[in-house]
């Protein structure tokens, strides 16, 4: 690629111009393509912290403030330990939330990214987190959103094909590992 279609993909705007920025591979974006509207709310039920952010402003352009922002409120609420997220789960929630014409609703924010000790300690309790969670790598989050069926968050989400969808009574899990329900 030419520095002049990399500075054209910058300005060509959209999600896959944010994952471009982001270091990752344009088709790992691409499900989310025009489907992001670069705000993202969260409620988080364990910290009750609430955030609403535009992490993603004209062009793609990625406000790495916000990011850091996204990022402390996905914190291990058990350490306060802080981890950088994938960008393209900020991408995924986005899309989701835009998909369902709900923009200004917030995400109830289950579970973010989990430290080590934290997921060891579900473990050893019998919760049946997996031993190599995606949340330990900041790919992972537990949402729910309130007044919306978890039927209707599932079913969207699972038209992206952007990752692994899991359902629980409470909450749907959703991370940008490999394509996979359950």
């Amino acid at each position: 690629m030419t520095r002049r279609q990399f500075f054209q993909n910058i300005l060509a705007g959209g999600c896959a111009t944010a994952a471009i920025l982001l270091g990752c591979d344009p088709a790992q974006a691409a499900p989310f393509r025009g489907a992001c509207c670069g705000r993202l709310s969260f409620y988080n039920l364990h910290t009750r912290e609430s955030l609403s952010v535009r992490y993603m402003g004209a062009g793609g352009r990625l406000d790495p403030r916000a990011l850091r922002r996204l990022d402390h409120l996905f914190r291990c609420h058990y350490t306060g330990e802080v981890r950088r997220i994938d960008r393209r789960l900020y991408m995924l929630l986005d899309a989701l939330r835009s998909r369902l014409g709900l923009e200004e609703k917030p995400y109830l924010l289950v579970s973010g990214y989990r430290s080590p000790v934290y997921n060891a300690l579900l473990r050893k309790q019998g919760h049946g987190v997996a031993k190599k969670s995606y949340h330990l790598r900041g790919m992972a989050a537990d949402i729910r959103m309130e007044g919306v069926p978890l039927a209707v968050l599932r079913k969207t989400a699972a038209g992206f094909r952007a990752g692994g969808i899991g359902s629980y009574p409470d909450f749907i899990h959703l991370d940008v590992g490999p394509v996979r329900y359950w």
